[in-house]
């Protein structure tokens, strides 16, 4: 006769996936950055379970970091059919449609992610940029305010989620509070491009040529993916001119122009 705990010691085994090792151990390679090992353990783990969720949604980020969006919506798809309550499944279902620029797919998606899990703050980060891309700014803000609670309870903080924040209070004309916010970020990651940019564009606004000339310069210095050279440069010319530095001003107009100009003219 079977007892209760050996029907619950068999139903527990039931539930362990075979294809759950293959798994963890492709998610430690993904997030380190070895991605042809990472694909190659996620084969396995979705050829001894094709059922598995987490890998089904891993597989999705993976095709999502090849830019194959349709793919990776089309895995997500089957994620959420397996569990329609996976809240990462439904985050990387709007982020997908985000990536592919799809501001109406992506709303709702987020908005589906947020009600399962209300205290995860990269969800309201991105459902903010979602609104505000759609013309909301009051609503993204209230967003972006709820992403930076939730990270501050957390005591994670991460300068990526002060940065659209600063950026519509800079927007909104409210450029003590954006400065707050953006100098948090510089202090919270003193390498990163964006955020000395973003810090030189409040503190030009707020008539500080000196300081925000300073800020550009230091932000020249680093390297970054979404601001460009160029941009600075351009930043640079105007903060410099209003500084009374022509000289520095019109150096950096000498930069900005061999940049544009096409090679080999």
């Amino acid at each position: 006769m079977t007892t209760p705990m050996a029907l619950f010691f068999l139903a527990l085994l039931a539930a362990v996936s075979p294809g759950r090792p293959a798994y963890e151990q492709a998610n430690k390679l993904f997030a380190a950055g070895q991605f042809a090992e990472a694909r190659k353990a996620l084969d396995e783990s979705l050829q001894l379970d094709p059922d598995l969720v987490p890998a089904l949604t891993l597989r999705a980020k993976m095709e999502m970091a090849d830019n194959h969006f349709e793919q990776a919506g089309r895995t997500l798809e089957r994620a959420l059919k397996l569990d329609p309550k996976a809240e990462y499944a439904h985050f990387l279902y709007g982020l997908n449609a985000f990536l592919a620029n799809d501001m109406g797919q992506a709303l709702p998606r987020f908005r589906q992610a947020r009600e399962l899990n209300p205290q995860n703050p990269r969800t309201a980060l991105y459902l903010g940029l979602t609104v505000e891309s759609l013309g909301r700014d009051d609503e993204a803000m209230l967003l972006y305010r709820d992403a930076l609670r939730l990270e501050r309870a957390k005591n994670a903080v991460d300068a990526d989620t002060l940065l659209p924040g600063g950026r519509l209070l800079l927007l909104q004309g409210k450029l003590d509070e954006s400065e707050r916010w953006i100098r948090e970020a510089v202090a919270v990651s003193p390498k990163f491009r964006d955020a000395h940019f973003d810090l030189a564009r409040v503190l030009l606004k707020q008539g500080d040529a000196q300081a925000a000339a300073h800020e550009g310069e230091a932000a020249l210095q680093l390297q970054g993916a979404t601001i460009t050279d160029a941009q600075i440069h351009y930043l640079l010319i105007r903060a410099w001119n209003q500084a009374g530095d022509a000289g520095r001003s019109e150096q950096h107009a000498d930069v900005l122009r061999t940049l544009e100009t096409p090679k080999g003219m």
